[in-house]
């Protein structure tokens, strides 16, 4: 199996697609920096961090079973509209008792899941343009390829199964976003490289 065009590279492209090229990586560069920043604000980088915000503590997953007792008592009772569960009814902690801490319900996953994935997708669909034209062992780009788009739908399963099986599913939302992160530095890197810099070694 030949590369996919092996006389269009990187590295021999017109002005205009290498300005083209080297935009979108810096915009989506920018992009990227400040949605690590947002993870880092409303998450946090490790699994307990990412356990907490999915899963919840102590606290919260008692107040996800009193609700769910609630709801059977009231369905058993006949009620026929049950009052809305909050967590403002747990404000008033014991004082030795964690903080609660809101999960996110399945619906607000899959309302944050399906907006990611999207973005994710377009993401990578440009990434993967890009590097199918650079200079590097076929191996390596099939990888760079593929590995950001499987990355992309564990990261949306991984909050689904933390919040719903178990807090040990939080190490594979951590895994997969950093092979999401490392692949679309791995592209950066290569294509800014083979755009400007390699030109001049292979003439």
């Amino acid at each position: 199996m030949t590369d996919f065009n092996p006389n269009f590279k990187l590295a021999t492209m017109p002005m205009s697609v290498k300005l083209l090229f080297t935009a979108v990586l810096f915009s989506l560069g920018c992009g990227y920096i400040f949605a690590l920043g947002n993870i880092a604000f409303k998450v946090g980088f490790s699994p307990e961090a990412a356990a907490l915000k999915y899963y919840g503590n102590e606290t919260s997953r008692a107040a996800l079973e009193e609700m769910t007792d609630t709801e059977v008592s009231e369905d058993e009772a006949g009620v026929s509209e049950a009052e809305e569960f909050s967590f403002d009814d747990f404000e008033e902690q014991e004082a030795d008792s964690e903080p609660l801490v809101p999960v996110p319900t399945f619906e607000a996953i899959v309302t944050e899941g399906h907006f990611h994935l999207f973005g994710y997708v377009s993401i990578f669909f440009i990434c993967g343009v890009i590097i199918v034209f650079a200079e590097i062992p076929a191996w390596l780009k099939g990888t760079l390829v593929l590995a950001p788009f499987i990355a992309s739908v564990l990261d949306i399963w991984s909050m689904l199964l933390t919040r719903f099986v178990g807090p040990g599913f939080a190490w594979l939302l951590v895994i997969s976003g950093m092979v999401m992160a490392l692949s679309f530095l791995t592209v950066f890197v290569i294509s800014i490289y083979q755009i400007w810099f390699l030109h001049s070694e292979s003439t």
